[in-house]
């Protein structure tokens, strides 16, 4: 996932949303950004029927996918996440902070069921 242009720092609030076509659980997120800076990202997951999803359908518990004072990060523990995802389920990103970074590619690694 791309956020951001490029030419101005990534507001915060929800910057898209995919469905996920195959049961899969994810195994390990890994953010890469344009410049030394900040950002925390939070996912909702919502089934189709239950869409649009909500802060309080985060999968990402108290760790959200997040760079602090860094150009990246990664994350394979995901500490308290629900990391189960079923087919056509939608995930939702939403960017809760981010200071100085204008560009963002977020890559969920996951391991299909």
């Amino acid at each position: 996932m791309n956020v951001g242009d490029g030419s101005v720092v990534i507001p915060s609030g929800p910057v898209t949303w995919i469905e996920v076509p195959f049961a899969c659980t994810i195994t390990k997120v890994t953010m890469l950004a344009d410049a030394t800076g900040s950002i925390v990202v939070d996912i909702w997951k919502s089934t189709y029927a239950g869409y649009p999803p909500t802060d309080s359908d985060s999968i990402t518990s108290l760790t959200p996918p997040t760079i602090t004072s860094d150009v990246k990060s990664q994350d394979s523990t995901l500490a308290s996440w629900i990391t189960s995802i079923s087919a056509g389920d939608i995930l939702k990103f939403s960017v809760d902070s981010c200071s100085v970074i204008k560009k963002l590619v977020m890559i969920i690694s996951v391991a299909r069921s």
